[in-house]
């Protein structure tokens, strides 16, 4: 899955009318697969639900590491593994890593944490997503 919006506009000069209707195909969150039609067809999810399925995937991509990816596709998690203790200091850091490997997408105008939460080695966020769609969250456990 390449980065699609390599030439795209800025999210500055995005309006929805500017962009074709993102689509994905549906993602069962909960059993970690695909969703498909009764005729055995992917699922088809469009504008935020859309949104929500493209941040899950980039998000588990490590940035830089495949060829199949662009370099702006993804983002960078491996300074954060066993480097140091999980604390306010390091989720803010990690917050910042996350917020820029989602503003690439050009349906993606603003990233804010709602909230953070520290439990022993997992950390866990609640993204606010302001796209050109509205506004959405989406909670993100790393």
């Amino acid at each position: 899955m390449a980065n699609p919006f390599v030439t795209g506009p800025t999210a500055a000069e995005t309006t929805a009318g500017d962009l074709p209707v993102f689509k994905e195909y549906a993602w069962d969150y909960e059993r970690d697969r695909f969703i498909y039609n009764a005729d055995g067809t992917h699922k088809v999810v469009e504008k935020n639900e859309a949104i929500k399925v493209w941040v899950l995937h980039t998000l588990r991509v490590e940035r830089y590491r495949y060829l199949a990816y662009f370099d702006d596709y993804g983002i960078e998690l491996e300074p954060f593994v066993g480097t140091g203790p999980n604390d306010s200091e390091r989720s803010s850091e990690l917050f910042r890593y996350v917020k820029e490997g989602l503003l690439v997408n050009p349906y993606i105008l603003d990233v804010t944490a709602l909230s953070t939460k520290l439990d022993h080695k997992k950390i866990t966020m609640i993204l606010h997503l302001e796209t050109v769609y509205g506004s959405t969250s989406i909670g993100i456990e790393v």
